[in-house]
């Protein structure tokens, strides 16, 4: 029987695989065996959790207009409040006697520490309006599941229609 000799640039694994495809096949199976075990470890969602943690200080003066809200409480609250560790994003509203300020955390930040970090900033502006109540900080959490509970009868209904 004669044997071709291979040059030494065909001597690679393609080569190899060209030349035993009992070899390549037998990799593909473990590659697909492998791959399915792999596929029931993988945690999956339709549409992932989305939680938003939160702090918000909000204040009232009786009497005072939007502007003077904004001068005399937003703007002296805000600077005190960025320097709060873990700040994602902030919302100030001054409206007619009253002020709002919301706070955004990084995910999994530890939120009572948070909280009181916040409470400390805020108790430590000087100079916030005699006639304005004291502020009131309050930690929250916004959840998206609304999904969840509605797509999927939209997406039966659809089945059954298309298969009824």
């Amino acid at each position: 029987m004669n044997m071709r000799l291979l040059p030494p640039s065909a001597s690679g694994i393609l080569s190899y695989f060209t030349r035993h495809g009992t070899a390549a096949n037998l990799i593909l199976v473990v590659m697909l065996v492998l791959g399915v075990a792999a596929s029931t470890q993988i945690r999956s969602q339709f549409f992932p959790d989305v939680v938003i943690d939160n702090v918000t200080v909000s204040m009232r003066w009786d009497g005072a207009g939007p502007e003077d809200v904004d001068d005399g409480i937003v703007a002296l609250l805000e600077p005190a409040l960025l320097g709060v560790e873990g700040i994602e994003s902030t919302a100030s509203t001054a409206s007619e006697g009253r002020a709002v300020i919301r706070l955004n955390f990084q995910p999994d930040w530890d939120m009572a520490r948070a909280a009181d970090d916040v409470k400390v900033a805020v108790d430590a502006v000087i100079g916030l309006p005699s006639g304005a109540d004291a502020p009131n900080v309050r930690r929250g959490t916004w959840r998206d599941r609304y999904r969840r509970y509605h797509i999927w009868p939209c997406f039966c209904r659809s089945i059954v229609s298309f298969c009824g």
